[in-house]
């Protein structure tokens, strides 16, 4: 490599926010990564704003059920939904902090911001942790936004205590303090980042103090029923248990090859939908500049590479209760 390629390269590799010239996590063999067609790369803003709706509606229709519903049974089935749908949107999320849902950085903050709401998830502070998770992935420096406990898992005790973990959201509140008090946030090392982030977790404050206060107003258990417990009972679980089968039990600090620190799982189209693709997580990191309404297609044509593979969501969950499936400390970073 001569010093002009060597320089296009550590320029390339400090471009976190790119698109298709993105610094692609490191792969064994022959990468034929930047030979990709480039229809590949074409987004479909249409097609996230049928999902981002349907996701609103089923929320929308949640609230409604709660608020007029005669039985605990609709009641509870209504929380459950709102529960999932939340967890859902923070799927979406991830598609619009990888610029992938509309062409427009600002509309892709717009629907990311909102898409996190629910669940106080700075739309952001996820953007910039996690390009960098991509950049970085079977490397020392990777690292994950959210640090979800991955230890102790192969029991139901265990198990349990790690989906119905909260403690995401003391680092919530010290960060939304930091926000208040207009201070540096940890870990952010550009300033337009620092701002936006701290934008975020103070509307994301204003928003939740001014549900409080109109709960406490009006007397009604409303926005209790249909966002608060739905988050802490469901949501917070539900997106643990879409985040954990990416990596777990693989090596994402010092295995330089995503065919095989990263996992595809076999599951119905349903399941699909509702982790937003996250089942065929090796070729989202295989190319994070794919958008995800065109995953599917990159997972077709890199299927043959694929070495991580699950027959279905259920058979990973089994394996890990039963043992079979552990995280090691020194191969993750994921060690609260």
């Amino acid at each position: 490599m001569n010093n002009a390629q060597g320089s296009a390269e550590s320029s390339r590799a400090q471009n976190y926010e790119g698109d298709v010239d993105v610094p692609l996590a490191p792969v064994s063999g022959l990468d034929e990564r930047r030979l990709l067609p480039r229809e590949l790369f074409l987004r479909k803003p249409a097609l996230f704003v049928k999902k981002f709706t349907f996701a609103a509606l089923l929320i929308a229709g949640g609230w409604l059920a709660i608020a007029f519903a005669q039985s605990w049974l609709v009641t509870a089935l209504a929380m459950a939904v709102n529960g999932l749908m939340y967890a859902h949107l923070i799927e979406l999320q991830h598609e619009c902090l990888h610029g992938h849902a509309f062409d427009s950085p600002s509309l892709n903050r717009l629907f990311g911001v909102v898409c996190g709401i629910f669940m106080l998830s700075s739309h952001s502070h996820y953007r910039y942790d996690h390009l960098r998770h991509h950049a970085h992935l079977g490397t020392p420096r990777n690292k994950e936004h959210f640090d979800y406990r991955f230890q102790n898992l192969d029991s139901v005790l265990g198990f349990a205590r790690s989906v119905f973990d909260l403690s995401r959201f003391k680092r919530v509140a010290r960060l939304t303090s930091l926000a208040l008090a207009w201070r540096p946030l940890p870990g952010i090392e550009k300033a337009s980042y620092d701002r936006d982030i701290k934008q975020e977790y103070l509307l994301n404050f204003v928003i939740l103090s001014t549900s409080v206060i109109v709960s406490l107003q009006s007397g009604s258990a409303l926005i209790l029923l249909a966002w608060w417990l739905p988050v802490l009972l469901v949501s917070e679980g539900a997106h643990f248990l879409i985040e954990m089968p990416e990596h777990f039990g693989l090596n994402t600090q010092t295995d330089a090859n995503v065919l095989t620190n990263t996992r595809t799982v076999r599951t119905s189209p349903l399941v699909s939908w509702f982790v937003n693709g996250n089942d065929i997580h090796t070729a989202h990191h295989y190319h994070q500049g794919v958008p995800m309404c065109n995953v599917s297609r990159l997972n077709r044509l890199i299927e043959p590479k694929l070495t991580v593979v699950e027959p279905s969501y259920k058979e990973f969950f089994r394996a890990v209760l039963a043992g079979k499936l552990r995280q090691h400390e020194d191969a993750t970073c994921m060690k609260r």
